[in-house]
């Protein structure tokens, strides 16, 4: 049965009609992104043809890792909508890498999970591959990507690999994420999903400690449905005292689709909030 108060806190495409002019907009930017800087596109990290990572390396070296994961509540996209990110974050010295993932329903939330932290230790194995440095890796992402790094901070990665460290990922900055899912099991959103509430709350980073150590930046877009507002709120009260530092920031007049869109603006308090995690 459908929760019509959740359903209208998490529909994100019923609450932003204009929707698709956005995600054409992402595409075009990203279109080119590409042309204009070398990367390495469609980097295998995994089994499937849907696990890769595009690589944007920085033009210094030792460069930090920003590790960008993709929404589209786990069912949708793929790394080709978000190159444009890639441009504002390499000349801030990020080497970019716009990791992509398996879908819902062909795979659970938990296997989605498995394979970003995957594309994590790729990075962080290979970052000397791409002038990066390892013990310097970063994660963002939107919407389902927010929950995903939020994941990652919470993973205990010696339990991934041995060679790994227990605090791979140093920093955090979710967009607009999801951190509780147990609001979303009565939602037309759960349809391709499938979480019921012991395994939406099983994949919730709410319900569990950070290990890295910080910071947290928590970005939400101004115009975005109390939902979102809440979602973050309530992170930052679970990890409050665990991290070197969590920061809530608001981005004025942005919805839930246009908020990303300020990672290609060299000006805006988005990309000035990405500067603040290697500051």
């Amino acid at each position: 049965m459908i929760d019509p108060a959740n359903e209208a806190l998490y529909n994100n495409r019923a609450l932003v009609p204009d929707h698709m002019e956005t995600i054409d907009w992402w595409a075009a930017r990203s279109a080119e992104a590409r042309a204009e800087l070398s990367g390495s596109l469609g980097v295998s990290y995994g089994d499937s043809p849907r696990q890769y990572i595009d690589i944007f390396p920085a033009t210094t070296a030792n460069a930090p890792i920003m590790v960008y994961i993709h929404g589209g509540y786990w069912q949708g996209n793929d790394p080709s909508f978000s190159s444009f990110i890639a441009p504002r974050l390499n000349a801030l010295g990020y080497c970019v890498a716009v990791a992509g993932y398996d879908l819902c329903p062909d795979v659970t939330v938990d296997e989605i999970t498995a394979q970003m932290r995957q594309a994590c230790a790729y990075m962080y194995r290979h970052a000397e591959d791409y002038g990066a440095d390892p013990d310097r890796l970063y994660v963002s992402g939107h919407s389902a990507g927010g929950h995903l790094t939020a994941e990652m901070m919470a993973t205990n990665w010696t339990a991934v690999g041995d060679s790994l460290p227990r605090d791979l990922v140093k920093g955090g900055m979710p967009i607009s994420g999801l951190f509780d899912l147990t609001p979303l099991v009565n939602t037309t959103i759960n349809d391709k999903v499938g979480f019921d509430e012991r395994s939406a709350r099983r994949n919730s980073p709410q319900f569990r400690n950070p290990v890295c150590t910080g910071p947290l930046m928590l970005v939400v877009g101004g115009n975005e449905s109390q939902g979102f507002f809440d979602q973050a709120e309530d992170l930052a009260a679970a990890w409050s005292g665990k991290l070197k530092s969590i920061e809530q920031v608001t981005i004025a007049g942005t919805d839930h689709f246009t908020v990303v869109r300020q990672l290609a603006d060299a000006n805006s308090p988005l990309i000035q909030t990405a500067a603040k995690l290697i500051a």
